[in-house]
């Protein structure tokens, strides 16, 4: 009971979190991919540098279990099409959506029904395609930190600290022009 708590308070937190930030706003997304207002690239800058030294930290100290799923190339690349097109058309990701819905966006609203009928489509849909989307391209867990025979706070530190000091550095709405 503790944990479905502590999921809803995090969850609660990240929505507030984007809809502060103005990450629920479809203008500001598309302004942001114009390189117009970097606002929302300074917050994926800093959750990306904090969330990555933070979750390798808590594994580091045995809080976390970092279990890597499997590679499989072709339906990596086939997941991130379908979310490019998706966003594309949009405007929104996933989470941004989710957002957008609690403040009554309808555009939103019809980007998380679309989202689910693409995820109910694919649930049917796997089990005729499962062999082929899991035999081409397949290597199983593979990081980098495995490859090179450290643990991942050795990469973590100081990616997440480049991603922090770039969000801390991009120029504010209407700073650089």
């Amino acid at each position: 009971m503790l944990t479905l708590a502590l999921g809803l308070a995090l969850g609660a937190a990240f929505g507030a979190l984007l809809q502060l930030s103005g990450a629920s706003s479809h203008t500001k997304i598309v302004n942001a991919l114009r390189l117009k207002d970097l606002t929302i690239m300074k917050l994926i800058l800093m959750a990306i540098g904090v969330g990555l030294m933070g979750v390798h930290l808590l594994d580091l100290f045995g809080f976390a279990n970092m279990k890597v799923k499997d590679l499989y190339l072709l339906g990596l690349i086939l997941a991130g099409l379908i979310f490019g097109v998706g966003f594309a058309l949009t405007g929104y990701c996933p989470g941004t959506a989710l957002a957008a819905c609690a403040e009554g966006k309808p555009d939103a609203w019809v980007t998380v029904l679309g989202g689910l009928c693409g995820a109910l489509a694919f649930a049917f849909l796997f089990p005729e395609v499962e062999e082929s989307l899991m035999t081409i391209g397949r290597y199983g867990p593979v990081t980098i930190p495995d490859a090179a025979g450290i643990h991942g706070m050795w990469i973590a530190a100081p990616l997440g600290t480049v991603c922090v000091w770039l969000a801390m550095r991009l120029p504010e709405p209407g700073g650089a022009q």
